[in-house]
C-alpha cells in the first residue's frame, strides 16, 4: 500500500512539473513590448483555469495573469502583480496569436495588444515557469 501511495505521488509530482506553456511575444498599444507565458490553453476544457505570467520586456518582474478561454476562442485574464488586479485583457485566441485590448482596473485606459506565439528555447520555458512559480509562492504570503 505505500509503494501505491509513493507511485501515485510520483505521478502526480511528474504531471504537475512536465507542464509546459506556451509563450508569446508581441505589444501593448503597438509600442510596449511584452513577453507572455500561459499554461492550460492546451489542457482540459474551456472551463478549466488558464494560468500565467507576462512582463515588459525592459523589466524583470513578472505580473501574475488568471483566466479562461470559451469555445470561441476569446480569452480573458486578470493581471496581478500584488493582490489587487490592475489590468484585464480581453482578445481572441487563433492558432498562433492572441490580438484583443488591454483595460485598466479603473477602465481609464484601453490599448490594444497583439501578441504571436514563438518557439521558445527549454531555457526561456524554464525561466518563464520558473517566474510563474515564484510569483506564485509570492501570494501565498499575502
Amino acid at each position: 500500500m505505500k509503494l501505491f501511495f509513493t507511485f501515485l505521488l510520483l505521478t502526480l509530482y511528474t504531471q504537475t512539473f512536465a507542464q509546459t506553456g506556451n509563450l508569446y511575444k508581441g505589444t501593448i498599444n503597438n509600442k510596449i513590448k511584452i513577453t507572455l507565458y500561459l499554461q492550460g490553453l492546451n489542457e482540459g476544457t474551456n472551463a478549466d483555469q488558464i494560468i500565467g505570467v507576462y512582463k515588459y520586456d525592459t523589466n524583470k518582474d513578472y505580473i501574475l495573469l488568471n483566466g479562461y478561454r470559451n469555445n470561441n476562442g476569446n480569452i480573458s485574464f486578470i493581471e496581478l502583480p500584488n493582490t489587487n488586479f490592475t489590468g484585464t485583457f480581453l482578445g481572441t485566441l487563433t492558432k498562433n496569436r492572441i490580438v484583443g485590448k488591454w483595460i485598466s482596473a479603473n477602465q481609464t485606459k484601453q490599448y490594444p495588444f497583439e501578441l504571436t506565439e514563438i518557439v521558445a528555447t527549454k531555457e526561456q520555458l524554464n525561466t518563464f515557469e520558473n517566474g510563474l512559480v515564484e510569483k506564485g509562492k509570492e501570494f501565498r504570503n499575502y
